[in-house]
């Protein structure tokens, strides 16, 4: 029995390795490797390629630039990836975390300016052993949570390959600046709005387009003078008196609370766009859970109309 375990531990690479390989080929940079395992860069490359000496397969394709994987190492790292969660699952349900751990969060810029960063003090107050690393994005990741152990999505919810839950109703509204209406008086007239400056939000599918024609205008076709790739920037575009803005509720509810904002137009429409969580397919770790859980009740407790339904893609 004995000898059977001793030769079990000689079939197996050593852990190093396989740990340097787990990384690399995740995060496809033996750099960032390097910065994730505390080592240096030399030390990965070395790791990985004593694993493949070990195995007698190539594993990377290495390029100028990048690194790729090659057939056997792409279907070796999921194996990987999973026998490594699991154990680091195990050992903190079992022993605890010994040191402070870290949560990394991809997050739109919006959602994390308005909404995250305020509230991440109770997070703290109430989880002091877990840190949080965050990751602004513009747009969100497609098929896979990529380089984060969550992430929260700005859409629609159509994204595969994730597990996906929705965490906020919204309606879209016409607001300006108190200043732009002085200048310009709307008095709940369409035909007046369809005259004015107007600023839009790339990559929302309610558009202005659709707020004219529920106004009984289907042949005006709106010409923005102004675009913005988030909702941040046409927030600001708006505040400093740029135009009209046709935005999601979320977006506007600190300006409009602190009066830099007003409602231009009394007329709003549900919107099909709002905010998601988005895991990966897999077990999710403690901390995970953890962040999950706070997120959910926080929203609720901070009057934000948490939704309660989950679609798994």
């Amino acid at each position: 029995m004995v000898k059977n375990l001793e030769q079990l531990n000689r079939n197996l690479p050593p852990l190093n390795a396989l740990r340097a390989f787990e990384v690399s080929a995740r995060l496809l940079s033996f750099t960032r490797a390097a910065e994730e395992l505390n080592v240096t860069q030399g030390a990965v490359s070395q790791h990985v390629k004593q694993l493949e000496e070990y195995l007698d397969t190539q594993l990377f394709i290495r390029k100028a630039r990048k690194l790729e994987l090659t057939q056997a190492g792409l279907a070796y790292l999921p194996t990987l990836t999973e026998a490594f969660n699991c154990m680091q699952t195990s050992t903190e349900q079992l022993f605890g975390s010994k040191k402070r751990t870290l949560l990394t969060v991809k997050c739109g810029a919006t959602f994390m300016q308005r909404w995250l960063l305020p509230n991440l003090p109770d997070f703290y107050q109430h989880n002091p052993d877990i840190s949080i690393r965050l990751m602004s994005t513009v747009w969100p990741s497609q098929n896979e949570v990529v380089d984060a152990d969550l992430e929260i999505c700005n859409g629609h919810g159509e994204w595969t390959g994730m597990k996906i839950e929705r965490l906020t109703n919204e309606i879209m509204q016409v607001v300006a600046s108190p200043k732009f209406l002085k200048l310009y008086p709307i008095h709940n007239d369409a035909m007046r709005i369809s005259q004015l400056p107007l600023i839009n939000v790339v990559g929302e599918r309610e558009t202005w387009r659709h707020w004219f024609r529920n106004q009984g205008m289907p042949n005006f076709i709106p010409m923005p003078i102004l675009e913005c790739d988030t909702s941040n920037v046409a927030i600001e575009a708006a505040c400093n008196g740029n135009g009209l803005l046709l935005t999601r509720s979320f977006s506007a509810q600190d300006a409009l609370k602190d009066g830099r904002l007003v409602l231009a137009h009394k007329y709003t429409m549900p919107s099909d766009g709002a905010h998601y969580l988005a895991l990966p397919n897999k077990l999710p770790l403690p901390k995970v859970t953890t962040f999950c859980e706070w997120l959910k009740n926080r929203l609720i407790q901070t009057g934000m109309d948490y939704c309660q339904l989950s679609e798994n893609n």
